[in-house]
């Protein structure tokens, strides 16, 4: 059978399209449209900067119900393994390809911020294959691998916006909260560049 044809969005027609939804059925109405949407890579010239050291996160559009921002990725950048305190959380790519990589986290410590990490399931993300983060499996990482040889780009759609979230350090087998930061918001730089709290002493 064939797949049907995406439909080609400029990112601020999908934004008003998430304005149109019903609050009660937001999230269904957000994975309907993005499983057939691709957006115009054009239409995010505006928050596409890039950094050799890491990714860059760029604030496209925020209101109390969604947050949408663009990333962007070198070769061989990669996010912390993180959660998303408990929201709701869709990715497309529209440039490149990214690798997801999903763990199980067991042995959990409140008190001490401790816990112990198990890589599940992994999946490729790309223009044809967007994705939806798994509630059931919600600490993940985003990878721009090295052999995938080029730049990427991906749209990132939280619902409700968070400016905070859990990072998880294998090697050292803890968890802290970490507060988000942007590189860009709407098209300005503020260069502000998400840290890495595993790499510190």
């Amino acid at each position: 059978m064939e797949s049907t044809p995406l439909t080609t969005l400029p990112i601020q027609a999908l934004i008003d399209e998430f304005k149109t939804f019903d609050s009660e059925t937001f999230a269904e109405q957000v994975t309907a449209l993005v499983r057939e949407t691709e957006v115009d890579f054009e239409s995010l010239a505006p928050y596409v900067h890039y950094l050799d050291n890491g990714y860059t996160r760029n604030l496209i559009y925020k209101d109390e119900r969604v947050e949408v921002l663009a990333l962007c990725w070198r070769p061989g950048n990669a996010s912390s393994i993180h959660n998303h305190r408990d929201q709701q959380c869709w990715m497309l790519v529209p440039k490149g390809k990214l690798l997801n990589q999903n763990y199980l986290v067991h042995d959990r410590d409140p008190a001490k911020g401790t816990c112990r990490l198990e890589e599940s399931s992994s999946l490729l993300i790309t223009a044809e294959a967007p994705m939806a983060v798994d509630p059931e499996e919600p600490v993940h990482q985003v990878r721009n691998l090295r052999e995938f040889g080029s730049d990427a780009v991906s749209l990132h759609i939280y619902s409700n916006p968070f400016d905070t979230c859990e990072v998880y350090c294998p090697d050292k087998g803890i968890y802290r909260d970490v507060k988000l930061s942007y590189w860009s918001k709407h098209g300005v730089l503020v260069g502000t560049q998400q840290s890495d709290p595993c790499a510190d002493n």
